[in-house]
């Protein structure tokens, strides 16, 4: 596109540059560096020499070595003049000191030509100049480029998607949900039944009207999806900042607003297929604006309500709080007659479930305020107190193995399955979305509205201007908040029906649930779950369903195998699989798989910085995260176990022919040498960041040895250190009471008649009662300590001198763990850490599309997919063909680039990018069919902001 195209040309501009300048630099210094040593070896004396390095040194303001002082040395060679007594041995290593220290400034150039080369071949990996002024493509050509998979699971899509769902009928589904809600507790402070409250609260639902505020939160939370395609993506960032357009939108989106009653999609919107990082695809819908941005409004007020709401309810006293071992009002009447207190501890395992389920998984697709622009698909939140999906789906891991672990401590077996809805999205009835709505009080006028919007009318662009038109008839469009919600208010239903028949919480991560409990209780929740598909027209997806059962470490009689009425699958997370010991073990065939995806990805790669990028997505990012976060729960075993597998993916990957070398650094090195013929690289340019000219490339190693040195050998140590404090709290509490000095004696001072209550029945409720069983609980969820990187002398200085870090971004540990490891040679030969002078590298440019982190605007899906693919993936979106670009992109390498003279943008265009014939990509479309022709004509000045908008992202 037209904007993509005109700052790729920028940034072509800027590097060739800072290129030229940096030539111009480079030789003038060469022919300096040269004179000085050829007047310097025209000395008859050894102390002419060093007097004439010395001079030039200061003439033309070169960095001294770092152990010499240019006072002290011209003191001394005063001295030498006439005291013997000055070694001639030490002015010869000045001599090669000074001559040495000339040769970091041309390392220094040379280390910025690469990396601009770098730059530069990134820029036009596509194989052709970015000058060229062959056409694109012409408008009217489709390029069959897809993979056979795309068209299988397209078709699977439309089979979904165009036919009405089979579902119960309206009154089918009344009936079962007045069987779950109809006959609940409440609690003694509610004056209504928990069903009732939740009507009214439905009820009260008012949507409001647009403001520029309001307005700006939409369009930050539409950034933070995949909806819009590029061009409007960069379109409403640009808007967003316009108070006059704010103004302008919020004035018609209001007109819409008042008009919602003949509001419609208008003409059928189009709609475009992306490929997910495991290789299946999604369907996207490409809406106008302004209605992608009035449907995100009402989905967001819908959602907030709808949390507000289901909140609610969850404290009415309906929802049940723990299912095990509560304390009973005997155990209640000895506690207070033995130890003067009466109920659990605040501090508890019970309460931290409970707090935990409620703050992380409870209704997690919802929003808890209508500010929280949180992606449910994406990396994280501006709002520090909202974790990103990616942490909460770390966090159940370690959930899961505290509980398990736990479990067993306290010998006890526990069960645990996992499933999921097979085309949740697209195959969710509509009949039945609107059924549970109408159930829970949603007023008929939003009823008819929910109900056009699910009718979308659709039509693919991949199938050129004479696409069929046809109207969906089953499932919720992707990536609209109004979709979550809907989404969310059915589920609410089977989260509280297992709650109801089990007195325990199900796990749920939009359509992924997770349930562990006793047996019994499993087998519950899960027959459960199969009546409630079935009533609601749902799947539940046997390839993602699995169950294990872990037994107590006791003598005693336990439950040894599987329930023949629970699911026979295997308990997956991500790489991990669950045995019956409790323990996770990676699944070799996944990770054979993955690497193997790896090879090809990288063969893909057209250049060094691309192959870069792709490592660092595919390897630091996304194979990391499928082994799971270390914590305390999982241990050094799990720590191990991943280094071990980390090293047999770089053997694997590297024991293909087409990937010379035995390492990631050696086969960098090799490729250096082949494609610019550069030798003798350090290992620290792979690892340095970017703004110290290094290649940013991450070694997903390093955080597992920080963490490997603190992590535990035997987690459940933690369990055994707080059974033993609750042992030694017992016998205190005993001693007190045989002394008459407790409360509990006071009352009863005749201890010698009623013994004291037994350890078991001490212990017996531990859950709810030890405050040491809490902390230990605490500490099992939190991530080990990380290993102290102590900083040489050498290094601490060499940072000391490198630009300052703005305030509140300390430096990482893996940042000083690399700088200390590679450090000490960089710094040998580039005077410091820093491998180039900063001026002269496009660093910024750099800096602003491949960031150390990979934390790629549009690559965010990818790095914290959800393991099933329901995150998404475009081809255009990752940087292994050509770079994604940004306005603040280009900005930041225009205030970061140091110009002599302006450049000046040339206005031929960079030829479109033609993927590698061996390469799968999806469709490519011609920008005739990426314009969005639906509009909403409820008022005439609708379409002269449309009008405006489009001349607008037209002048971009």
């Amino acid at each position: 596109m037209e904007t993509s195209t005109a700052l790729t040309q920028s940034m072509y501009h800027i590097t060739t540059t800072k290129l030229n300048a940096l030539s111009k630099q480079q030789q003038s210094y060469e022919t300096i560096k040269q004179r000085i040593l050829d007047a310097a070896a025209s000395q008859s004396t050894q102390v002419g020499k060093v007097e004439i390095l010395l001079d030039a040194f200061e003439v033309h303001d070169i960095d001294t070595p770092a152990n010499i002082s240019k006072i002290n040395v011209r003191q001394y060679l005063e001295q030498s003049r006439h005291d013997p007594s000055v070694p001639s041995t030490l002015l010869r290593e000045w001599q090669t000191a000074f001559e040495q220290a000339l040769d970091v400034p041309s390392r220094k150039y040379e280390q910025a030509s690469l990396f601009g080369r770098l730059v530069m071949e990134w820029l036009g990996s596509a194989g052709e100049s970015p000058l060229s002024d062959t056409p694109s493509s012409s408008q009217d050509h489709f390029e069959h480029v897809g993979r056979k998979e795309m068209y299988d699971q397209r078709k699977e899509w439309e089979s979904v998607v165009f036919t009405e769902g089979s579902t119960s009928s309206p009154a089918a589904i009344e009936t079962y949900l007045t069987g779950i809600f109809g006959s609940t507790s409440k609690a003694k402070r509610m004056v209504k039944e928990p069903l009732d409250s939740l009507r009214e609260g439905m009820r009260s639902f008012r949507l409001g009207n647009f403001d520029t505020s309001a307005l700006q939160t939409c369009m930050t939370g539409m950034l933070e999806t995949d909806l819009l395609s590029e061009e409007k993506r960069k379109a409403l960032a640009d808007f967003r900042n316009n108070p006059t357009i704010l103004q302008e939108m919020a004035d018609v989106l209001n007109m819409q607003v008042d008009a919602l009653d003949s509001w419609s999609w208008g003409e059928a919107i189009p709609v475009n297929v992306r490929r997910a990082l495991n290789g299946k695809y999604r369907v996207f819908m490409d809406e106008e604006i302004l209605q992608a941005l009035l449907l995100h409004f009402i989905g967001m007020k819908w959602a907030t309500h709808f949390r507000t709401v289901f909140d609610t309810f969850f404290r009415s006293g309906a929802w049940k709080q723990s299912s095990d071992n509560l304390l009973d009002g005997q155990a209640r009447r000895n506690r207070q007659r033995f130890l003067g207190q009466e109920d659990g501890c605040e501090r508890s395992v019970r309460n931290a479930r409970r707090e935990k389920y409620q703050s992380d998984y409870f209704l997690s697709q919802l929003p808890k305020a209508f500010n929280d622009t949180t992606d449910n698909y994406c990396k994280g939140s501006p709002n520090d107190d909202v974790k990103s999906p990616m942490a909460i789906k770390q966090s159940l891991l370690h959930l899961i193995s505290t509980e398990v672990l736990l479990n067993v401590r306290l010998n006890r077996s526990v069960t645990v399955f996992q499933s999921d809805f097979k085309w949740f999205g697209p195959s969710l009835p509509h009949a039945t979305t609107l059924s549970v709505l109408h159930f829970f009080g949603v007023p008929e006028f939003w009823l008819k509205f929910f109900e056009k919007f699910l009718k979308a009318p659709v039509k693919f662009v991949q199938d050129g201007p004479g696409a069929q038109t046809q109207i969906r008839q089953c499932g919720v469009p992707i990536q609209h908040r109004l979709s979550d919600a809907m989404g969310e208010a059915v589920l609410f239903s089977l989260d509280f029906a297992i709650n109801k028949s089990t007195g325990s919480n199900l796990y749920r991560l939009h359509d992924d649930v997770w349930f562990w409990g006793s047996s019994h209780a499993s087998v519950l929740a899960w027959e459960t779950s199969q009546e409630f598909a079935s009533v609601m027209g749902l799947t539940l997806n046997e390839e993602k369903t699995g169950a294990a059962s872990v037994s107590g470490n006791s003598d005693l009689p336990q439950e040894t195998s599987l329930s023949n009425r629970l699911p026979q699958g295997e308990v997956r997370w991500g790489f991990l699989k669950l045995g019956s010991s409790g323990k996770w073990t990676i699944d070799d065939q996944q990770v054979e798989t993955h690497t193997r995806e790896l090879q090809q990805q990288l063969k893909a790669c057209k250049s060094v910085l691309a192959w870069v990028q792709a490592w660092n997505v595919y390897v630091a990012r996304f194979i990391s995260n499928n082994f799971g976060e270390s914590a305390n729960c999982l241990g050094r075993p799990h720590l191990d176990m991943v280094i071990e597998a980390f090293d047999k993916i770089q053997r694997g990957l590297f024991a293909d022919v087409n990937l010379p070398g035995d390492n990631v650094g050696e086969y960098l090195r090799i490729e250096l040498a082949s494609r610019f013929g550069v030798e003798g690289i350090s290992d620290g340019f792979f690892y340095f960041p970017i703004e110290l000219g290094g290649l940013g490339m991450r070694n997903p190693l390093i955080p597992l040895f920080l963490a490997r040195k603190e992590s535990l050998k035997d987690p459940g140590v933690k369990l055994d250190e707080a059974f033993e404090l609750e042992e030694a709290d017992y016998n205190n509490a005993k001693q007190s009471y045989e002394d008459g000095t407790s409360m509990s004696g006071l009352v009863h001072p005749n201890a010698d008649i009623e013994p004291f209550m037994s350890l078991h029945e001490y212990t017996r409720y531990r859950e709810e009662t030890s405050i040491h069983l809490h902390q230990a609980y605490i500490d099992l969820l939190a991530p080990p300590g990380s290993a102290i990187v102590e900083p040489t002398p050498d290094i601490q200085n060499a940072v000391q001198k490198l630009d300052p870090i703005p305030a509140g971004q300390g430096r990482s540990l893996y940042e000083h763990w690399v700088l200390q490891l590679y450090g000490a040679d960089i710094i040998k030969k580039y005077g410091g850490l820093a491998l180039g002078e900063k001026k002269l590298l496009p660093i910024g440019l750099a800096g602003s599309t491949i960031p150390p982190s990979i934390d790629l605007q549009r690559a965010g899906p990818v790095l914290e997919a959800d393991f099933d693919g329901d995150a998404f993936w475009s081809p255009e979106s990752l940087i292994l063909s050509k770079p994604i670009l940004s306005k603040k992109a280009i900005l930041t390498v225009v205030q970061t680039t140091d110009f002599t003279q302006s450049a000046t943008l040339s206005s031929r265009k960079i030829p479109k990018y033609t993927p590698d014939p061996g390469v799968d990509t999806v469709y490519k479309r011609p920008k005739s069919a990426i314009r969005s022709s639906n509009r909403i004509h409820h008022h005439a000045s609708t379409s002269e902001v449309l009008r405006k908008i489009n001349s607008s992202i037209k002048a971009k």
